[in-house]
């Protein structure tokens, strides 16, 4: 697959960027669910979804997923990385409830790129054009789901499903993208990544994912945490989105997770840090934690340091929003 196909066509993500489905049913589930959970599950259907997190009694994230309501039960999309955390969690929360948590039974191909939405009209469906609103197929559902600065579906099917799909798609001139495209794909739109955005002291709202959080849904772990910053305060950083330019004669530069991103025309403290990076469009593509004072849209952030035959080089980048559903 070419380098190009995931921003220019479209792709598959590669297994580094696995998910999983963890899935809560039986007649206890959706009130168990919804007492540990951040979002509302009264406001999750079989066509509408939602980002949720299960967070700690601090409000730091434990986990973070897609929350879809199918065949009566919850099915949680998560990445690989985090789905036996989020199992294991669960399931030492249950006590007495008549719940079953499993996964293994469904597959997930996310479908990225901008021509992603006529393969999806290609397989017969009508698309879903609203963030994790969802359509039946195959046994299983599509939605709506833009891991990409473009667009993107999810396709979630039953494991016995996967190779078929597979060559179906692959009949359509689809097939899986390279790690570092998916890695870049995901840094150009803005969507945080465990051990990299998110950390064991990470808060929703410092990682982009404030629709994740209802504030009028009554008591979870970490609500009241949340409810006290959202009334009398705020987070101290955000993580932004950046884009460093190569100035003219420059191949490259040594640019690093763990940079810190200077003020401009200011010798005070460094305001933002680099948490992940990828080249693209003769610069870099970064994610970045960023102080309060320096997360407004086109606040100018600086990189210092060295290119690759050693002299000093410094690039200019505006501060931009994260992924917005």
């Amino acid at each position: 697959m070419s380098d190009l196909a995931l921003f220019e066509e479209c792709a598959w993500f590669d297994a580094d960027h696995r998910l999983e489905v963890v899935t809560v049913s039986g007649p206890d589930g959706l009130e168990f669910l919804q007492r540990l959970i951040s979002c509302d599950l009264r406001r999750v259907t079989d066509e509408i979804g939602s980002r949720g997190t299960l967070l700690d009694s601090k409000g730091r994230i434990q986990a973070f997923f897609d929350v879809h309501r199918w065949a009566q039960c919850s099915h949680l999309v998560v990445d690989t990385a985090l789905a036996e955390v989020l199992r294991t969690r669960l399931e030492r929360l249950l006590i007495l409830e008549d719940v079953s948590i499993e996964s293994g039974e469904l597959e997930v191909i996310s479908l990225q790129g901008p021509t992603s939405g006529g393969v999806i009209e290609q397989l017969g469906v009508d698309l879903p054009d609203t963030f994790l609103h969802s359509r039946a197929w195959k046994d299983g559902w599509i939605a709506s789901r833009r891991r990409s600065l473009v667009a993107g579906f999810d396709l979630v099917i039953p494991r016995q499903q996967l190779a078929s799909v597979q060559q179906q798609l692959e009949s359509l001139g689809v097939s899986s993208c390279r790690a570092e495209d998916a890695e870049r794909a995901r840094i150009e739109a803005g969507l945080p990544r465990l051990g990299q955005e998110i950390t064991e002291r990470s808060l929703p709202p410092e990682v982009g994912l404030n629709d994740s959080v209802s504030y009028d849904k009554g008591c979870y772990a970490g609500q009241e945490v949340l409810a006290r910053i959202r009334t009398y305060g705020h987070v101290n950083r955000q993580m932004r989105r950046l884009h460093l330019e190569l100035p003219e004669g420059f191949d490259s530069a040594n640019v690093a997770v763990g940079d810190p991103l200077e003020r401009v025309g200011d010798d005070g403290k460094p305001p933002g840090i680099i948490t992940s990076m990828a080249t693209s469009h003769g610069g870099f593509s970064l994610l970045a934690s960023v102080k309060k004072t320096h997360i407004e849209v086109g606040t100018p952030l600086r990189w210092q340091g060295e290119a690759d035959d050693g002299s000093e080089l410094s690039m200019i980048g505006t501060v931009q929003l994260p992924f917005q559903p």
